[in-house]
């Protein structure tokens, strides 16, 4: 099923209604979209450590702080690296 919207520039009440009518949309075909979840430095830092965690547990090492990869310092400059470069 196809649908077409045309919007009226000069009627805002009929913007906000197809705005209405696409997030119904949305929600019933089960399309995430939860603009509130946002990924910060912060939040992209604590990943990507856990994942290194992970890896250096998969590699045998005992404790994970034995893998110099999963160190704060390095998931950090890593990490703001890569932040650097979406900007």
């Amino acid at each position: 099923m196809k649908i077409t919207i045309v919007l009226d520039s000069e009627d805002p009440e009929g913007i906000s209604d197809a705005m209405r009518v696409v997030e119904i949309m949305r929600i019933r075909a089960r399309i995430p979209g939860d603009p509130s979840k946002k990924l910060t430095r912060l939040k992209l830092i604590r990943i990507i450590q856990d994942y290194a965690k992970l890896i250096a547990y998969e590699a045998g090492y005992k404790d994970f702080k034995d893998a110099s990869y999963t160190r704060l310092k390095e998931v950090k400059d890593f990490v703001d690296h890569v932040w650097r470069s979406l900007e």
